[in-house]
């Protein structure tokens, strides 16, 4: 059996979850799908699970040193992902189209539009605060999102550690820590707590999706969102749990085909 078989053998089997799908009828369907044993073409796929985003996305990096603190200096992501390191160490990762405008003195200032991912470099002396198209967004060293991008004023999803988040610094807010999410609606005051925050909201950045007994329809839904194409299924009543790089949407629904025993069509 080749190395990419193996793989994926390794997927169903790493991802079994009692009640998400049935591991011995998933490694059968794929045998037979793949026609294992006879001579067959190989799709070349370097990395399908949980592909860094810095690797699997051929981003530019970029490091600003040297600056004038007082001025503003802006970066603004074309039509790919773009990392930029900032003078303080704190990384960002731009989404197409985002972009930031920065200053580092006493506080470390940002502005910002699209939806950027920042990896904040921890330094108590400086708080890290941003505003966000109406959004206020203060931190001291994490991981999290910014989404300013879409119908919300802005939205906030935190990988790790924690921020505040507020319409602006003298506003009512929340603080947010590790797998939380809320956002501000156009006109409110205050944000609101996701009840359930999106884990793969950031999966633009973090290269992959991740999904733990997630009911299929909304597997799908996930999936049609990020490539913009609709999916069906002959059966929603399947979970799934697994995790998928982003980098490759026919191998993602060969693979959930094969575990979960169903058909998924574009519609």
């Amino acid at each position: 059996m080749s190395q990419f078989e193996d793989r994926h053998l390794d997927f169903v089997l790493k991802h079994y979850k009692e009640g998400a799908f049935d591991t011995k009828k998933a490694i059968e369907r794929f045998k037979t799908a793949q026609g294992i044993g006879s001579p067959q073409r190989r799709r070349l796929h370097p990395a399908a699970f949980a592909v860094p985003a810095a690797a699997a996305l051929l981003l530019g990096v970029f490091l600003f040193m040297g600056h004038d603190s007082r001025k503003w200096t802006e970066i603004t992501a074309s039509s790919s992902h773009q990392i930029a390191v900032l003078p303080d160490g704190t990384e960002v990762t731009l989404a197409s189209g985002a972009s930031i405008s920065y200053r580092m003195k006493d506080t470390r200032e940002v502005r910002m539009d699209g939806k950027v991912f920042f990896d904040v470099a921890r330094d108590e002396t400086r708080p890290f605060e941003i505003d966000a198209d109406g959004a206020f967004v203060k931190v001291l060293g994490t991981e999290f999102m910014v989404d300013a991008s879409g119908d919300a004023a802005a939205k906030v999803y935190v990988e790790d550690g924690k921020v505040f988040f507020a319409k602006n610094p003298d506003s009512e807010g929340v603080v947010l820590t590790k797998g939380m999410g809320a956002s501000i609606v156009e006109g409110a005051d205050a944000p609101v707590l996701d009840e359930t925050p999106d884990i793969n909201s950031i999966a633009w950045q973090r290269g992959s999706f991740i999904f733990e007994n997630t009911p299929l329809k909304d597997v799908l839904q996930c999936l049609s969102e990020y490539y913009h194409v609709s999916f069906v299924a002959n059966d929603l009543s399947k979970r799934l749990s697994g995790e998928f790089g982003t980098d490759d949407l026919d191998l993602i629904i060969e693979l959930i085909e094969s575990a979960l025993d169903v058909t998924i069509v574009c519609k």
